[in-house]
């Protein structure tokens, strides 16, 4: 029997009106859009297409009935030659879809588009296939000032880097043998070593910041006994407590397990908060720093202080870059402190995967967490 048999009025009418929406749909997209045929034959342009076609100089309908094929693999351009290679793909059945980024031809016009080619299939075949041409060029220049940008920070941090630090280490290392000699010289020069020490942290502070923001930080990581870090930077900041009146206090068990972390920066972590919390408590307070594993198997790193606290709406403001807080005693240390403590601390947790918690209110002091993930904690042998 055969299943053939001419087409009904009903069905050319559905036919009809399918084909007159299709054409009504790629006249409505703002993309470059041709319908091609099974064989790769443009069947129809949209405006967009069209308008473009004439500014390049060529007739409105001129590609209407030309083999696309053809067009663009009759060249060596190798954008030309991609695009061909991806729609025969698509034609064949082998690439759902196909996308490709190529500049303009005309270099004096210096523009991009995204070519997409996407099949149209009726029982499982490709019958036809839409190529559309994106102008991404507005995409492409934010990515490139998006680049250059990031070059010109990163040129600008370099040159940061070799033209103030270099000298720092100089004038440091100059008032150091200054402050040998009278005491007429020892006094200026321990203000130019205070200066120069402070100006060397905050470069070096942005430094490290900027490092981590780019994604740039490789952490060299170990397995850390939190014990003896805490110990260490207990006795660097002593001197400075001391001075303050304050009381310092650790609670450190050496039996506690290692943390796998980058040991500098977690350092860098304990001096930190150890450096605010003496900055922001009176004399006769109270700064302890603490280690513990927390019920959820955490690692918790905990500097406490009798300090002046923190209202709750200043907590997000200290955690931003130079932020600080408006106190008696922030005043007091101004010229001594970066405003880069807390965001660095924050960014060097985070680097760990881990948070940082700050519970704090106004004349009650302020307790600073960092907590380090169930994965990082490991338990040494026992020796």
């Amino acid at each position: 029997m055969d299943d053939s048999y001419p087409l009904s009025t009903a069905d050319l009418w559905q036919q009809d009106v399918a084909e007159e929406i299709l054409t009504d749909f790629l006249e409505a997209m703002p993309a470059h859009a041709a319908l091609l045929d099974q064989n790769g034959t443009i069947v129809t342009v949209n405006k967009p297409w069209r308008a473009f076609a004439s500014s390049c100089g060529g007739a409105a309908g001129a590609y209407v009935g030309a083999n696309y094929l053809a067009v663009t693999g009759a060249t060596d351009d190798p954008d030309a030659l991609m695009v061909a290679g991806g729609l025969v793909a698509v034609m064949k059945g082998g690439l759902s879809n196909f996308s490709h980024d190529y500049p303009c031809h005309d270099s004096s016009n210096q523009r991009w588009f995204r070519c997409l080619i996407s099949p149209l299939r009726h029982d499982g075949r490709v019958k036809a296939t839409v190529v559309m041409h994106i102008d991404i060029s507005a995409q492409k220049r934010a990515e490139a000032l998006a680049q250059a940008a990031n070059r010109a920070k990163s040129e600008f941090l370099a040159n940061l880097s070799h033209e103030l630090r270099t000298p720092l280490n100089a004038i440091i290392g100059f008032s150091e043998i200054m402050m040998m000699g009278s005491d007429h010289y020892r006094e200026y020069a321990g203000d130019v070593h205070t200066a120069g020490k402070h100006l060397l942290s905050l470069i070096n502070e942005v430094l490290d910041l900027s490092k981590v923001e780019a994604g740039k930080y490789v952490l060299r990581e170990e397995p850390v006994i939190l014990a003896e870090i805490v110990g260490q930077s207990l006795h660097l900041v002593e001197a400075k407590a001391t001075d303050a009146g304050l009381t310092l206090a650790a609670q450190a068990e050496g039996s506690l397990p290692a943390l796998v972390a980058d040991a500098r920066l977690i350092r860098q972590i304990l001096l930190n908060l150890l450096s605010n919390a003496i900055k922001f408590t009176p004399a006769g307070g109270i700064v302890s720093a603490s280690v513990a594993v927390a019920d959820d198997g955490w690692m918790e790193i905990a500097v406490t202080d009798t300090g002046i606290g923190i209202d709750a709406d200043d907590i997000a403001r200290v955690m931003e870059p130079f932020g600080q807080i408006d106190s008696e005693l922030a005043r007091a240390h101004i010229g001594e402190s970066t405003g880069l403590g807390l965001p660095l601390v924050k960014s060097f947790v985070e680097l760990h995967q881990g948070e940082l918690i700050i519970k704090s209110a106004r004349g009650q002091g302020t307790r600073v967490i960092a907590r380090f993930p169930p994965r990082r904690v490991k338990s040494l042998p026992h020796l």
